[in-house]
Parts: structure tokens; C-alpha cells; sequence
């Protein structure tokens, strides 16, 4: 018999790019900077076997402050409780964080 049920954790990542904006040039490719970062992050989630196959049930939304990213969605999971449920969407990006730090970024929190 199955005690579980469906949870929808609001899972926030915070992001810093590495990304020297010092200079005009520099900050003029800030945003294409962004843009890429946003395609790299969609495509580890989209590899990634539990990230990719429909327990995130949201679009992935991206907001910027400079070098700060911060990435919202709604990660949906069957579990015993709400604190096993946010506990498995960590423990999912931190399994593709080695992947997503690719991009020089490095993850700055998870909740």
C-alpha cells in the first residue's frame, strides 16, 4: 500500500555567472552571456534522467541581476512528506550541479 502522495516543491537556485562585465565591450555581451547560460541549464535539465522526465511541471523561469541568477520552478514528486519531497529536488540539483557549474557559474543555494 502506497502512504505517499503528490507534493509540488517551489525549488529556487541561485546562480553567479562567472563573467567579468568590467569594460563596455564586456557588458555589452552580458546578455548574449545570459542567454546562453539559460540554453545550458535547460540542456543538463533536459539530459538528466529525473530532471528531464516530468518531475518538473512548470516552465524553468530565469531572472537576472547582473551575474546573479536566480531559477524558479515547480518540482512535482510522489513522497511521504513535504520535507522528503524539497529534500529529493535538492539532492536533484545537486546530482547536475558538477554539469551546470560547466558553464562557469558556480551554484550558490538551493531551497
Amino acid at each position: 500500500m502506497d502512504d505517499g502522495m503528490d507534493y509540488d516543491v517551489q525549488t529556487k537556485v541561485r546562480f553567479r555567472l562567472d563573467f567579468d562585465g568590467s569594460g563596455e565591450f564586456n557588458t555589452l555581451l552580458l546578455p548574449d552571456v545570459q542567454k546562453q547560460f539559460v540554453q545550458h541549464v535547460k540542456e543538463v535539465y533536459q539530459r538528466d534522467d529525473t530532471l528531464g522526465n516530468g518531475y518538473i511541471s512548470s516552465d524553468l523561469n530565469f531572472q537576472f541581476d547582473g551575474r546573479t541568477v536566480r531559477l524558479e520552478y515547480t518540482f512535482t514528486c510522489h513522497d511521504e512528506n513535504k520535507a522528503e519531497a524539497e529534500s529529493f529536488s535538492a539532492y536533484c540539483v545537486r546530482c547536475v550541479q558538477k554539469e551546470l557549474e560547466e558553464f562557469r557559474s558556480a551554484s550558490r543555494g538551493i531551497r
